[in-house]
């Protein structure tokens, strides 16, 4: 039994396109079924990475004052080269090691260096990369602001 048809938008190079591939790949398969198909499929994935994203939003790794969401990625240079170090569930690893950001940066120089000063921070879903310093010191001063405005006991 073939279903009511509705029209689904599609520019007429993607339409053009998978009648070319659906023909040179010998699929016998209707037009509308293979889309119908493909379309649930995505939906699927889409539904399962939002409720793994919203599984995993409490996940993290605190750094001191800072919250470091499962996902971020940590930036230092030495001898300009980047090295880099992620934030996988509430461990910080660098070379598939659990580290401290600290440990992190003196890894890499091989010898202590400031964390705070020579690490560069790139939230999930953002492109701008943040120096830890200047997240530090603003986390910092809105707990100042806040604790001013408190009564004191």
């Amino acid at each position: 039994m073939k279903p009511f048809l509705f029209s689904l938008p599609a520019s007429f190079e993607t339409y053009q396109g998978l009648g070319n591939f659906m023909c040179e790949q010998g699929i016998k398969q209707e037009m509308y079924e293979l889309v119908d198909s493909i379309v649930k499929e995505w939906m699927e994935r889409f539904l399962d990475r939002q409720a793994h994203q919203s599984a995993s939003t409490l996940d993290g790794y605190q750094w001191k004052c800072l919250f470091l969401p499962n996902g971020t990625t940590l930036r230092t240079v030495y001898k300009r080269k980047s090295y880099l170090a992620h934030v996988e569930g509430s461990e910080l690893r660098f070379e598939g090691r659990c580290v401290s950001p600290g440990q992190f940066v003196d890894e890499v120089a091989h010898c202590p260096r400031n964390a705070w000063r020579t690490i560069w921070l790139r939230y999930p879903n953002e492109v701008e990369w943040k120096q830890a310093m200047t997240l530090r010191m603003k986390t910092t001063d809105r707990e100042t602001k806040r604790d001013a405005g408190r009564p004191k006991k």
